[in-house]
């Protein structure tokens, strides 16, 4: 004998099978949200510098700068990923020292920076001057 009510069976699997995605999307967006960038490995490269200003970009992440007894500039970084494809940028055009860490996609993640400068530069990030502590 026929099955007499299959399009319920199947709807009810169906209903089944999209909680049970939307609990382990649910688990992973909880997990993700513990990315800390406090808890991975640095990563530092350094530019040659020998000019009067510099201009950071941060791409609004977290960014603390200091002056330093250096010749050149000190890029350190803290990155982690949970989730999604990572854009990872630190370069140094001119006077404009570029750095960001992020993600995108369905992603999560977290990151960022300490720059050391030489004492006597001016600093502007994202647009502001800022006044340097010292190292």
């Amino acid at each position: 004998m026929a099955d007499p009510h299959p399009a319920t069976r199947a709807r009810g699997a169906l209903l089944r099978t999209g909680r049970a995605t939307a609990a382990a999307l649910a688990l992973l967006t909880l997990s993700a949200c513990t990315t800390d960038a406090s808890e991975a490995d640095p990563e530092s490269k350094t530019f040659d510098y020998d000019g009067d200003a510099l201009s950071i970009e941060t791409h609004e992440v977290a960014t603390h700068v200091v002056a330093a007894d250096r010749d050149d500039i000190l890029v350190t970084r803290w990155f982690a990923k949970t989730a999604g494809f990572e854009k990872l940028v630190w370069t140094l055009d001119g006077d404009t020292l570029e750095i960001d860490a992020g993600c995108h996609g369905i992603a999560v993640c977290d990151a960022r920076f300490d720059v050391e400068v030489p004492h006597g530069i001016d600093v502007e990030v994202d647009g502001e001057p800022i006044d340097l502590e010292s190292r």
